[in-house]
């Protein structure tokens, strides 16, 4: 797919809510970090400043699409960047998880040497198992698990 069809790409995006899930009530995350909507840092992003009208009323629904528009747009431009120059030409679904942890680790993914390697050589299980040896499976293992194993079904 190339960077315009996966901002749009439903799969994608049901992908991360699922991962994320959608809280309209600010949140401190495993790391003590303020988040909201589909995953966002608030503190990151110098939304702080309605914490407390929106601890008690919610976030807006709107404001939750934007948030996360914008967040899918860096997560992707992450991806693409650390995975460049072939990010595009990738399979759809490797795509998807590479997005799915940017999203959550966005620059953090450059550390994943093994990763990055079995992406270039096309070794999707290899990538899969790089994903399931790490401490992100630790913190999070369903969505690690689910990750693998669309990688796993990738033909080679």
């Amino acid at each position: 797919m190339d960077l315009l069809e996966l901002r749009d790409d439903s799969v994608l995006k049901r992908m991360i809510a699922s991962d994320e899930g959608i809280r309209s009530t600010p949140y401190r995350d495993t790391k003590g970090i303020w988040t909201a909507g589909i995953g966002h840092n608030l503190e990151s992003h110098g939304d702080m400043g309605n914490l407390k009208e929106w601890l008690k009323a919610g976030v807006p629904d709107e404001k939750i699409r934007d948030w996360f528009k914008d967040d899918l747009d860096a997560a992707i431009t992450c991806a693409a960047q650390i995975f460049a120059p072939e990010f595009e030409l990738l399979p759809d679904n490797v795509q998807r998880v590479l997005v799915d942890m940017a999203f959550d680790l966005m620059y953090e993914l450059w550390d994943w040497v093994v990763l990055r390697a079995k992406i270039a050589a096309h070794d999707w299980v290899g990538a899969a198992q790089s994903i399931l040896h790490s401490l992100f499976a630790q913190q999070a293992p369903d969505r690690c698990e689910r990750l693998a194993q669309l990688l796993r079904k990738v033909p080679k």
